[in-house]
């Protein structure tokens, strides 16, 4: 296998290469670990000294500083005192609910309330009268029947 050296290392890392050599490099590093590493090594040495990858000495301080004076122009926020609101909606709804009761509104709800409640109260008198009426005398002659329609065909099959 064919290794890199490191001018040519550092020549790729920093684009200077042919565009063919280019794509050669970059299969060999995804399959060669030795020049895998030492072009990491590259890296860190050559580029990570550079002036520009370099944070400020002052960016600390001038974050702080504008933290604090963004910190400032939150706390301006007014306070809702809630009771006021509630107050207000309370009121509304006593109104509304005089106005539908005054119009007639709610005595035809309360009406509708009362046919569904009495209803549901008849609902179970209704099953026990249909349950209760000649139940084991159609189960006793359904079996009957059921018994009779399967006689034939056992005596068939016999």
């Amino acid at each position: 296998m064919c290794h890199y050296n490191e001018e040519e290392l550092i020549l790729y890392s920093e684009n200077c290469v042919d565009e063919v050599l280019e794509k050669d490099i970059d299969k060999h590093l995804l399959i060669c670990e030795e020049c895998r590493d030492r072009y990491i090594q590259i890296i860190e040495c050559y580029h990570m000294n550079d002036g520009e990858n370099q944070i400020s000495l002052e960016f600390t301080n001038n974050i702080m500083r504008s933290i604090k004076s963004n910190a400032g122009r939150n706390k301006t926020v007014k306070k809702k005192k809630l009771a006021p609101e509630v107050f207000f909606y309370y009121v509304a709804a006593a109104c509304i609910t005089l106005l539908f009761s005054f119009n007639g509104v709610l005595d035809s709800l309360i009406g509708g309330f009362s046919d569904i409640t009495t209803s549901i109260a008849k609902t179970p008198i209704n099953i026990e009268q249909r349950v209760s009426n000649g139940w084991t005398e159609r189960l006793a002659n359904d079996t009957s029947i059921m018994i009779s329609k399967l006689k034939p065909q056992i005596t068939e099959k016999e």
